[in-house]
């Protein structure tokens, strides 16, 4: 005779996981997501600070130049102060040696430079170019003028660059 086993003692599977599977998996779940978040955070504190070293670099290059500038307009090189020649001031000094007949189509002001003005005068005819050159030579508030090429048939257009020096206000 066989004999059977007593099922009735035995333990029966259980379908549903015990609770320390479950704790576990939902454990390492939580840390993989904490894994990644931590990656990335990290990857965007060294973006961060990056850019953060790219403005420190670029405010440390402003500061140098402005101190650059401060310097040499209390030295008298070259190099204007912006409250010194604000560009209305320019605008209107140049506007006080245009002859009746000719007209200002461009005006460039380079500050760093010592007040370079660069004019993109229009002037009627000849002799209406020669009054602007003479005006601008004689003017007190310009310095080391000089015309640019020039055709004289009609109208003559051309360009004339000039050191804005100011005078009083």
């Amino acid at each position: 005779m066989s004999r059977q086993p007593d099922f009735s003692t035995a333990p029966r599977p259980s379908r549903v996981p015990a609770f320390g599977t479950v704790a576990v998996a939902v454990g390492l779940v939580a840390v993989v997501l904490a894994g990644g978040a931590a990656w990335r955070g990290r990857n965007e504190a060294r973006v961060a600070r990056a850019r953060l070293d790219d403005v420190r670099r670029e405010v440390a290059a402003a500061a140098a130049r402005l101190v650059s500038l401060d310097a040499s307009a209390r030295s008298g090189r070259p190099g204007l102060a912006a409250a010194d020649a604000e560009p209305a001031r320019i605008v209107a000094d140049v506007a006080t040696v245009l002859p009746g007949d000719a007209r200002l189509e461009r005006l460039s002001i380079d500050y760093a430079h010592g007040g370079a003005v660069e004019l993109g005068v229009v002037a009627r005819d000849a002799p209406a170019w020669d009054r602007l050159l003479e005006r601008l030579e004689q003017a007190p508030q310009f310095r080391e003028v000089e015309p640019g090429p020039e055709v004289r048939d009609a109208e003559v257009r051309s360009v004339v660059r000039a050191r804005w020096v100011g005078g009083p206000r």
